[in-house]
């Protein structure tokens, strides 16, 4: 598929990772002045055709229990394949059955190697919970797009 039909999928899936890193960033502007309420380690493989598939695995660490999860996604936009580890914090987080879900982010930037994503990536899910991910990546990707990840408990 290619042509006019390719260019408005290309300009709408733009468009939702725009909106969403605006609105998810207006609400977690202040994540950084809050105190998290558990931690989170995962690891995490990707690849991307102007669409992407990502696959992985990670423990949360909350009220003093560790919690092993699976990670899996689909997104729109991008090229290459890539490794992704990190490590960051969980916010809004009560009880963890609000933890498994389907969380929404937004992504940017390009790979060759490795490399730290700058300012990290901000994650939500439909019950408010938000996890701040500190990712280093390595591969070879050029990535703009917006994805969805589902986080399931093993």
């Amino acid at each position: 598929m290619n042509g006019p039909t390719a260019k408005r999928r290309a300009i709408s899936g733009l468009a939702f990772a725009a909106l969403f890193t605006r609105r998810l960033a207006a609400q977690t502007g202040s994540q950084a002045e809050e105190h998290p309420v558990g931690r989170v380690t995962l690891s995490q493989t990707q690849v991307s055709l102007f669409g992407s598939v990502s696959w992985g695995s990670g423990t949360l660490t909350f009220g003093g229990h560790s919690y092993r999860f699976r990670i899996r996604g689909l997104g729109v936009g991008g090229i290459g394949i890539s490794e992704l580890r990190a490590v960051g914090e969980v916010y809004h987080l009560s009880r963890i059955a609000d933890f498994p879900g389907l969380y929404g982010g937004a992504r940017t930037g390009a790979v060759a190697g490795s490399k730290e994503v700058q300012g990290g990536l901000w994650l939500q899910n439909p019950a408010g919970v938000v996890i701040h991910l500190h990712p280093e990546r390595t591969g070879y990707a050029l990535q703009l797009g917006a994805d969805g990840l589902l986080i399931q408990m093993d």
